[in-house]
C-alpha cells in the first residue's frame, strides 16, 4: 500500500462532499499518473480523486462536511491499494 506525506488539510465547500483534490506529486506517492481516480474509501464510501496543479502543494482539499466525518484533522495521510483509499489523521 503506498501513502502520502502528511497533507495539510484544506475545507472547500465549493467541492462535492465525495470529491478530493490533491496535486500531482502526491498521486504519484501513490502511484496515481492519471488526472481522475473513482475509488471507495475504506467505510465503504465511494469518492473521486483529482490531481490538479492548481490545488497547493502537500495538501488535500476536501468539502468541509467529509472533513467533519474525518474528525477535523489538520494534516492527513492518504494510503492507496489500488481500489481502497485510506485517509488518517496525521
Amino acid at each position: 500500500m503506498s501513502s502520502t506525506s502528511p497533507l495539510f488539510v484544506l475545507c472547500s465547500s465549493r467541492l462535492p462532499e465525495n470529491r478530493l483534490n490533491m496535486h500531482p506529486n502526491e498521486g504519484a506517492d501513490l502511484g496515481l499518473m492519471m488526472t481522475q481516480h473513482s475509488a471507495r474509501t475504506g467505510e465503504g464510501v465511494d469518492i473521486e480523486l483529482y490531481l490538479l496543479n492548481e490545488c497547493p502543494k502537500e495538501s488535500l482539499e476536501i468539502n468541509p462536511r467529509f472533513w467533519e466525518r474525518l474528525g477535523r484533522p489538520k494534516k492527513a495521510i492518504i494510503s492507496y491499494d489500488g481500489t481502497l483509499i485510506k485517509i488518517e489523521k496525521a
